[in-house]
């Protein structure tokens, strides 16, 4: 396994890993056999691998499991702003971890959001957000519209 050259890695801690083109890593703990794609970014979060995340994945603030995998362009992210009366507070962060437990499994495009917990062995459909915890052995897909038309 190996980090491409291209790769920014700052203040984290890597396990034997492969890490593609023009990745981001920032505040991380990372162990063995965790493979992250191409343009992926990672911030303050701890994956146990072996785990995949693939291309163009951004995680902040949230913890990975064992055997977690990531479809391309899926944010699993979990810091936020507090909404008060007068909007959302420019520039003060607000951390609320998201955890990933193992197997878990994010299909492309998804977002998960601060404080979600997903179960082992859940599943997070193609395109899905998710605003609350998801029980092991779930699988949580957004509702669909079927359209008929004549062409």
């Amino acid at each position: 396994m190996a980090v491409h050259e291209t790769a920014q890695i700052e203040n984290a801690t890597l396990g034997t890993v492969e890490i593609r083109e023009y990745v981001t890593i920032h505040d991380a703990d990372i162990d063995d056999g965790v493979q992250i794609y191409e343009g992926a970014s990672i911030k303050k979060a701890t994956i146990h691998g072996p785990t995949d995340i693939n291309a163009n994945v951004y995680v902040e603030n949230a913890t990975l499991g064992e055997s977690v995998q990531i479809g391309p362009n899926a944010s699993i992210v979990g810091v936020t702003h507090d909404l008060t009366d007068a909007g959302m507070e420019f520039q003060n962060d607000t951390f609320d971890e998201i955890v990933l437990e193992n197997g878990a499994f994010v299909g492309a495009g998804a977002v998960v959001l601060p404080g979600v917990t997903v179960g082992e062995n859940a599943v997070i459909g193609a395109g899905t957000t998710v605003t609350e915890d998801v029980p092991p052995e779930t699988v949580v897909r957004s509702a669909t519209e079927t359209v008929q038309r004549s062409l």
